[in-house]
């Protein structure tokens, strides 16, 4: 069973900057000009202004910190890399600079990195229903699966109403053997995709607290670039949810399948086909109901295809084997499994023997 743990996806760079007092940076100032560009999306006079702020004043961590994720935009990982690591060695406790370091580290393939400096940034008290939900993926991926659930959960807390967040929360739970509790979470999440295709739900309304990086108002407002905690929930048809729609619905046909409820799985993972067409799993898993149904023919159509999205994948292979073996095709069925043989023979040998085991105890005669 191929279990989708990790549905949400690391949200766009926001750079909000706060209105500066003119006491504080004069017009011909090369920060206030930094900002000025920011807003009128130059990027690369930003930075430029930014750079030449540093060399008037190399221990301005604000400048650095800007410029880190001004050069994230554009594609320089090393560069913002280096400014938030002098960001954080002139201001040690800026829990936002932590954040964005781990979508960095993130973005470099360093999930340990990444997941320590969330951990950093929550323990300085930068909180966001997001920092929550980015930890809790990383901790599912590493095996954690009760530490995950309870970051979503507390993601839940500070934005009750973010669709993707159950979904998320959803598949830990189906790990976790908890099926009705995560039926219930894919439910709410499909129910929201389905019926209200234009809506996009609210976020939760402010609380009297102070967010993350704000300050006291009669005190100047200090800068809040980067990552944003806080998630903008999103609508149903926005481009970066599609993925996560498509997980859900293999992961709800999945506990249709386990409830023996086959033409109800098979129904969410045409849906998933439909909304991702380019995701493996949908197939393969229509593919193992349709073999349970006996309709090898169309059980291998599915199976056809998903080795085309994904050649090298071994379990399509073993399957693309038996489901040829069942309709009596064993020659090519045994080019699939030469080709995994040739590879690892105890491991593959192994699963084909247990798939074809299976297979043939539930396929009708």
């Amino acid at each position: 069973m191929k279990l989708i743990l990790l549905l949400l996806v690391i949200s766009a760079v926001a750079l909000v900057i706060p209105a500066m007092s003119s006491a504080q940076n004069p017009d011909d100032d090369p920060f206030n000009r930094a900002l000025t560009e920011l807003k009128a999306g130059n990027t690369d006079k930003a930075i430029a202004a930014l750079t030449e702020a540093i060399k008037k004043n190399p221990d301005n961590a604000d400048a650095y910190l800007i410029r880190s994720s001004l050069r994230m935009t554009s594609g320089d990982t090393p560069g913002a890399l280096a400014d938030v690591n002098k960001t954080l060695q002139l201001k040690p406790g800026m829990g936002q600079a932590y954040h964005e370091r781990a979508i960095l580290r993130l973005i470099a393939r360093d999930r340990s990195g990444a997941l320590q400096d969330l951990d950093a940034a929550l323990a300085r008290d930068y909180k966001g229903d997001g920092i929550y939900s980015l930890r809790g993926q990383l901790r599912a991926e590493s095996g954690d699966l009760k530490g995950a659930l309870a970051d979503l959960d507390e993601s839940m807390k500070l934005n009750p109403n973010n669709p993707q967040t159950y979904g998320s929360r959803g598949g830990v739970l189906l790990a976790l053997n908890e099926r009705d509790r995560a039926l219930n979470d894919f439910n709410f999440l499909l129910n929201w995709y389905e019926t209200e295709p234009t809506k996009r739900v609210e976020n939760k309304k402010p609380t009297t607290e102070k967010p993350p990086g704000t300050a006291d108002a009669n005190k100047p407002a200090p800068f809040n670039v980067g990552i944003a905690a806080q998630t903008v929930n999103p609508a149903p048809g926005d481009k970066e949810v599609l993925p996560v729609i498509a997980n859900v619905y293999i992961n709800r046909g999945l506990i249709y399948s386990a409830q023996g409820k086959s033409d109800a799985a098979i129904s969410d993972f045409t849906k998933s086909i439909r909304v991702d067409a380019k995701n493996v799993w949908p197939f393969y898993h229509r593919a193992n109901e349709l073999e349970g149904k006996g309709d090898l023919a169309a059980a291998l159509a599915d199976i056809s295809r998903a080795i085309q999205l994904d050649p090298l994948n071994g379990n399509l292979r073993v399957e693309h084997g038996v489901i040829l073996t069942l309709l009596g095709n064993t020659k090519d069925a045994q080019v699939d499994f030469n080709m995994l043989l040739q590879a690892d023979r105890v491991t593959w040998q192994k699963r084909i023997d247990e798939r074809l085991a299976a297979v043939k105890m539930k396929v009708p005669k």
